[in-house]
Order: C-alpha cells, then sequence, then structure tokens
C-alpha cells in the first residue's frame, strides 16, 4: 500500500512537468494506421474491459472502433454506441447547459451564486457563474467534507448541503484556479433553479435530442441506461466490477453516460449556432483568469485549453471509479478525437497520448506525430538499448515529429510503473543526455535509483532538480528537497 500511495504521488507531480475482436468499424484505415491502432488498443484486446473510440474530421467519422467487453459478466461486446460513464468529460455539456440558459437571457457571467442558490451562506456572496465555470470559485472540495467510509451515495443536492454547513473558501472569488467539482455540483442546481427542470431533463430537452444524441443521457439511481458499460478494475486475478461509489450519483460533475458515436454529434454542433451563438462557443474555448479571458493555455468553461505551435487545443480527462475517458478538439484542423473506456487500470495520461496520436496520424501530415509513442513502439518491438540513435533519425525529418519532454518523462515513468527496470533506466538516461538543461531526466533517474533502493544516486539527481526547475515547480522542487533530506539521514 505504501509504495503504491508513493506512486500516486509521483504521478500528481508528473502534472507539474508537462504536462480481440473490433465491433464497429464505420471507415476503414488503411494498413499502416489500423497497425498503430491495434498498437494503441492492445491493452483493451480479448476477454477485457473495453475502449471505443472516434475520429472526427470536417464534421465526419474517419474511423470508429470499439475493442473488449462493455459489460464482462454478460459477455456484451463494445460498439460504437455503447454509453460510458463519462466522468469529467461531461463538465463540457454541464458548461453548455449554463451558457444556453446564459443565451437565453436567463443568466449572466456575472451572476451571483447567492441570486440563485439563496440559501447559500454570505461567504459565497462574491462566487459569480463564470467563477464557477472556470474552477475559480474557491468552494471546497466536497469529497473532503463527506466521510470517505459513509454507504449512501451523494447528489448534488447534498454537495450543496455540505458547503451550505462550511463558513469559508479556500481562497476569495476568482483570486485563484482550483478544480472543483464541487463548483460544477453547483452549477447543476443553478441550471435546475433557473430552467424549472431536473438536470437530466434539461440536458435530454436542451441538447441531446437538439442535435441527434440518442444514446446519450445522466444517470439517476435505478434508472435503466441503453448499450451501457460496466466500469472494473484488475485485481490480482480477475477484473472485478467496481462501477459505481458514493460519488457516482453526483451529477453535474461527471454524471452523463454517451457513446463515441453521439460525440459526432456534439462535436459538429460546436461548429455552428443549434445550441448557442458563436460568440458564447468562443468564450468557452478560451482560457480565463482573474483579468477575464486570456491568450494563454489555461481552463476555459468545461475545457482545458492548451497552445502548442500557435495551435489551440480544447480538451478534457475523466476518471471515475471504473472509467476513464479522454477527448480532444483541434478546431484549426477540424480535428476530434474521444477515448472512452471501462477500466480504471489506466490513467487519462495514457489516453491522452493515444488521442493526440490519432489526431495526428488523421490529420494529414498537418500535424506533427508525437515522438514519444513512436519511441514507444520502438521499445516495444526491439527494446530500448538505442532509443538515441533512433531519435536522432527520426528527428532529420523536418516538422513531422512533435518532442514533448514532458511525455517522455512519462514513458519512463510507465517503465518504472511496470517495473521494466531497463527501459526505465533507458528512457530517463537518454532523457538527461539529450535534454541536459531539463530536469525532467534527472527527476526520473532519481525516482528510478529510489525505487531501487541506491539512496546515494536517488540523492545525486534530486539535487539537480532545484538547480534546475522554475518557480512553477515549486511543488516539485520542495519533493526532491525533501527526499534529499530524508535519503541523507
Amino acid at each position: 500500500m505504501k509504495k503504491n500511495k508513493h506512486l500516486y504521488l509521483v504521478l500528481g507531480l508528473l502534472l507539474l512537468i508537462y504536462g480481440c475482436k473490433t465491433s464497429q468499424k464505420i471507415s476503414r484505415p488503411d494498413d499502416d494506421k489500423q497497425d498503430w491502432v491495434r498498437y494503441l488498443f492492445r491493452d483493451y484486446m480479448g476477454e477485457r474491459p473495453s475502449a471505443s473510440f472516434v475520429v472526427i474530421k470536417d464534421g465526419n467519422i474517419k474511423d470508429c472502433q470499439s475493442f473488449g467487453y462493455a459489460d464482462l459478466e454478460n459477455k456484451i461486446l463494445a460498439t460504437c454506441e455503447t454509453n460510458y460513464r463519462l466522468a469529467s468529460v461531461t463538465k463540457q455539456f454541464t458548461a453548455m447547459g449554463v451558457l444556453i440558459l446564459i443565451d437565453q437571457g436567463k443568466l449572466a457571467y456575472d451572476t451571483k451564486l447567492t441570486e440563485v442558490l439563496t440559501e447559500f451562506p454570505d461567504y459565497g456572496k462574491e462566487i459569480t457563474v463564470k467563477d464557477l465555470l472556470t474552477h475559480r470559485s474557491g468552494l471546497q472540495d466536497y469529497s473532503k467534507l463527506y466521510p470517505k467510509d459513509s454507504e449512501e451515495p451523494l447528489v448534488d443536492k447534498d454537495v450543496l448541503n455540505l458547503l451550505i454547513a462550511q463558513d469559508s473558501l479556500l481562497f476569495p472569488a476568482n483570486s485563484n484556479y482550483k478544480y472543483s467539482n464541487s463548483g460544477y455540483a453547483i452549477l447543476t442546481l443553478i441550471i435546475e433553479q433557473v430552467s424549472g427542470k431536473t438536470f437530466k431533463a434539461f440536458m435530454e430537452d436542451e441538447i441531446f435530442k437538439k442535435i441527434g444524441m440518442s444514446n446519450s443521457t445522466v444517470y439517476v439511481k435505478n434508472q435503466a441506461i441503453k448499450n451501457r458499460a460496466y466500469g472494473y478494475k484488475f485485481n490480482d486475478t480477475i477484473y472485478e466490477n467496481k462501477d459505481q461509489n458514493i460519488w457516482s450519483a453526483i451529477q453535474g460533475d461527471g454524471g452523463v453516460y454517451s457513446s463515441v458515436s453521439d460525440y459526432v454529434h456534439w462535436d459538429r454542433s460546436l461548429y455552428d449556432e443549434t445550441l448557442i451563438k458563436t460568440i458564447l462557443k468562443e468564450d468557452a474555448f478560451s482560457a480565463w483568469d482573474e483579468n477575464g479571458k486570456t491568450e494563454e493555455k489555461g481552463y476555459g468553461f468545461g475545457w482545458q485549453i492548451d497552445i502548442r505551435k500557435n495551435r489551440k487545443y480544447v480538451m478534457h480527462g475523466g476518471a471515475t471509479t471504473g472509467f476513464r475517458n479522454y477527448a480532444v478538439r483541434i478546431p484549426s484542423e477540424k480535428i476530434s478525437v474521444v477515448i472512452y473506456t471501462n477500466t480504471a487500470d489506466y490513467r487519462t495520461g495514457a489516453l491522452r497520448r493515444k488521442a493526440f496520436f490519432l489526431a495526428s496520424l488523421y490529420s494529414d501530415g498537418k500535424i506533427p506525430i508525437p515522438i514519444d509513442m513512436v519511441i514507444e513502439r520502438e521499445i516495444h518491438a526491439n527494446g530500448s538499448n538505442s532509443i538515441h540513435t533512433y531519435y536522432n533519425a527520426l528527428t532529420t525529418v523536418q516538422d513531422k515529429y512533435e518532442t514533448n519532454t514532458g511525455d517522455l518523462v512519462s514513458l519512463g515513468f510507465r517503465y518504472l510503473n511496470k517495473k521494466e527496470n531497463t527501459n526505465c533506466l533507458n528512457v530517463f538516461t537518454f532523457i538527461k543526455t539529450q535534454f541536459p538543461d531539463y530536469f525532467g531526466g534527472y527527476f526520473g533517474l532519481a525516482q528510478y535509483y529510489r525505487t531501487n533502493g541506491n539512496n546515494e544516486k536517488a540523492v545525486e539527481y534530486y539535487k539537480k532538480i532545484p538547480k534546475l526547475a522554475t518557480s512553477k515547480d515549486q511543488r516539485l522542487i520542495n519533493y526532491a528537497r525533501k527526499m534529499i533530506k530524508q535519503l541523507s539521514e
């Protein structure tokens, strides 16, 4: 258990560094693409939980495939119509619900929380709708306010009651960013109060039915969900059904069930004005801070915003018990990739890498291919002894590949997690050698040597981190200093 806790801490710190049978095949990719697809989804083939993905280009399906089982107990294969619990991918739909009410003149960005939910205490009187959308409300995390050993599942109204019982925020509204599931549960209640409908009815009437998302719905306990995938986690020798926990009935932060085939309709609606005016969509796809809209990376309205080589990516991951998902849209190229899975055994970061790679693969050469994925496949086929030579050969092809050092570090940590020590050591050594002024390789080597009991070498590499990291990586610097002290005693 201690090792697992340590691993989760390391993976959390990595966020600071960056950053079977095919059930349905709507379009047939060429052999090279299909080889890559089989490689990317090899862990979902056979009698395992499933993955479904869709690639959308110019509003049309370029590829849609599924692997594995939506329901292992009843041997039901996944298809492109399988409904997965979206977890935080739900937030883009919740945000759209708010924008629809704004478009209808029933809400405004500066509408105060206490104007709509009048029972909310005065400590929240400065929180606006925009603060809730952009995770700048300062509301406390409901998961820390409710005993984890409780058996009664929470609903959105319960989140409100937990917050009503508090007397303060984590920080003044719109003074900081902190990802908040509580904020999106509160947005659900705002939608219900203003619209006079349940969240489920509002989503179905105002979004799903209007754009043809006939599979999609919002989870309500004991109500049937068609084409439903059930969540799983591998436990030593078997996959256990891990479909629900005490947070699963909360709707606004993660309660939508949908399919990759339905996402095509959603994606198309984001290019027209079927749901809301274009100017509101542009607000959703922009990052916001205390001064308003920015041109930087950050968080919009239900979307994370990244800028790579002057190209905007709008995206979001989702993780909950038994499910991991990822969606990325690249509006300038009109390419979107969505991956839904019903297993908690792989992290959303791994799905992000697959989604970015698929976007490149189907971009007709317009988007550079993430080089870490190509290196990973080379290691899978031929080992890791010649990474440097292979990297140099790839990078001689101008503009075809994109190097993201954070993703290379993540590759090394995946080998560390799987106890593939040779691959792990070779990847981190390559990063240190190729990018000597970047702290990621040294951090990886420090963690590698610490895990393998060589504290002296670990300390040597931990000492590099405060010298190379910047103030934005302060948490990592603090961690390195803590480990230097601990391992030197």
